[in-house]
């Protein structure tokens, strides 16, 4: 038999989102100023970074619902990620350490966020078939019947217990089965494979 349970919670909440943008518009609007007050040599960038920043920051408080959107939201973060990396570049050249870590870290934060939120709305199931169960976005993403110890699916909450006490716990989207014959699978199986398990896991 196979079950897959549908997460009910999205991938990336919009506050994740939302929060990136901030993070960026403060940035940019903190270096800017102080490279229009304080360098010499390039003050109308800093000008420009500025102009940049506060208008991220307006734009993410004032159209939150158009900068998170699924069409604009990408271009936007390549054009933060464009613009910290050329400030993480040239403070590397000029030997700035500190802002050259600071935007070579947001560049790096901003790489990763293009990955993740192009999968935002894709659902997240939680796999259980003969061989075991397959879990989302969790550092051990399969689990062998041998390491769970309970299986329980009450009220919309998939709790799983494993051997090694480790609780992973999900709010599940309704589903099209029964819930007492899904459990009834689950500790079928954990029984039948109790006898495998290592001495050391009892």
């Amino acid at each position: 038999m196979e079950y897959d349970l549908p997460l009910a919670e999205e991938k990336v909440k919009p506050h994740q989102v939302t929060t990136l943008h901030l993070v960026c518009a403060l940035g940019f609007i903190g270096t800017g100023a102080i490279i229009a007050v304080y360098n010499y040599i390039i003050p109308l960038w800093g000008g420009a970074l500025l102009f940049a920043g506060v208008l991220l920051l307006g734009l993410t408080i004032f159209k939150n619902k158009w900068v998170t959107s699924k069409e604009i939201n990408p271009f936007l973060r390549i054009v933060e990620l464009v613009i910290a990396l050329v400030v993480a570049i040239y403070s590397a050249i000029q030997h700035w350490k500190f802002p050259t870590g600071m935007f070579g870290a947001l560049s790096a934060g901003l790489l990763f966020a293009l990955y993740w939120e192009r999968r935002a709305g894709s659902t997240l199931y939680v796999h259980i078939d003969d061989s075991g169960l397959r879990l989302p976005v969790v550092r051990q993403r399969a689990l062998a019947w041998t390491e769970v110890d309970q299986v329980v699916f009450r009220f919309g909450t998939l709790t799983i217990n494993t051997a090694d006490n480790h609780l992973f716990q999900w709010n599940v989207a309704l589903p099209d089965f029964d819930n007492e014959i899904f459990e009834a699978y689950c500790s079928a199986k954990i029984e039948e494979n109790r006898p495998k398990r290592r001495n050391d896991d009892w």
